[in-house]
């Protein structure tokens, strides 16, 4: 059990910086993980280490914020409605997950991670899908919405899902996520993941949050109608998905880093650990752009209405993982 630690989430000079502190019951990353400079070569194929892939975080400007338009949210009202995520469902499953992860056997942690990875495979390409649904939404509001407003709002959205495919600004096109994703999974398993995904029974609980994600976000939560409360509802979706995002990727590299410690990299296992740092160290950018998005588009009288999606993504998602952790523990 770990001692009581600070995560914090980075939203740069032009948006915000939050400490989050919670209860971790896993152990702190070790500090040589998170100062080593990164040594992969950038290509056309390569990964780019974090000061290569910093992202653009576009804050309001005048003109999103000139008069005769509606005031917007705050960026207090913002960090509000995250703060509620720390306290959440969400970060209960987590803590679940990486608890149960970490007591699997030396013995037995492939039999029991593999149902497990097949049903990560379908739900960490789900995000692609929900991301751009998110885009689309904003999109909509073309002839409801501020130009500028709009404009900015999607400046910030379209970065987070161009990265899943390899696209950072400055830089040739990289590894995919899939790929990574894909290159850590054979490091541990030392098998292809096509043949996993090729011989599992369906991913139940992936499906089911993908087919939740995807009736919320391009509804409205079922609660909205209009095409700028839909936006607004699909803005604060996202931000939950970024938001948590940043405690799922941290806490799992922290989980398989001590795995490695005790027996993994015994049982030589040489982890391909890119698709975990990367996601580890950029989510937290991420969350970022998805509150400057929120801050250049969500009006302030729609408050409740993210707050509403990003308590519906944490209810759905702690259901997800909460079946992770039941399948660990079977």
């Amino acid at each position: 059990m770990a001692s009581l630690t600070a995560k914090t989430c980075s939203a740069g000079a032009a948006v915000h910086q939050q400490a989050r502190t919670t209860q971790r019951v896993v152990s702190l990353r070790p500090a040589s993980v998170k100062t080593a400079a990164r040594s992969v070569a950038t290509s056309a194929v390569a990964t780019p280490t974090k000061e290569q892939w910093k992202l653009g975080v576009h804050a309001p400007t005048e003109k999103v914020n000139h008069a005769g338009l509606p005031q917007l949210i705050s960026k207090e009202q913002v960090v509000s409605l995250e703060a509620m995520l720390d306290q959440g469902s969400s970060i209960a499953a987590l803590r679940r997950f990486n608890d149960n992860l970490r007591a699997l056997p030396a013995d037995s942690w492939e039999s029991a991670l593999r149902p497990v990875f097949a049903e990560m495979t379908y739900n960490l390409e789900s995000f692609n899908p929900a991301f751009a649904s998110c885009l689309l939404m904003v999109q909509r509001t073309l002839g409801h919405s501020d130009y500028v407003r709009r404009d900015m709002a999607l400046k910030n959205l379209i970065q987070p899902l161009a990265g899943e495919y390899g696209m950072n600004n400055n830089q040739p096109q990289l590894k995919t996520h899939r790929e990574l994703f894909s290159e850590f999974y054979t490091s541990l398993f030392h098998s292809p993941l096509e043949e996993l995904v090729a011989g599992s029974a369906r991913p139940a609980a992936a499906e089911l949050l993908w087919s939740q994600m995807n009736r919320d976000i391009m509804g409205g939560g079922g609660a909205v109608q209009a095409p700028m409360e839909q936006a607004s509802y699909a803005l604060g979706y996202n931000l939950a998905i970024e938001y948590l995002a940043d405690y799922e990727k941290t806490w799992m590299l922290d989980s398989f880093r001590d795995m490695s410690d005790r027996y993994m990299a015994a049982q030589g296992r040489k982890i391909n650990w890119v698709f975990l740092e990367v996601h580890a160290e950029g989510e937290a950018e991420h969350a970022a752009i998805g509150h400057a998005a929120v801050l250049n588009f969500v009006p302030a009288e729609h408050v409740p209405i993210m707050q509403q999606a990003m308590k519906d993504h944490d209810r759905d998602f702690a259901v997800f993982y909460n079946r992770m952790a039941d399948m660990l523990a079977q």
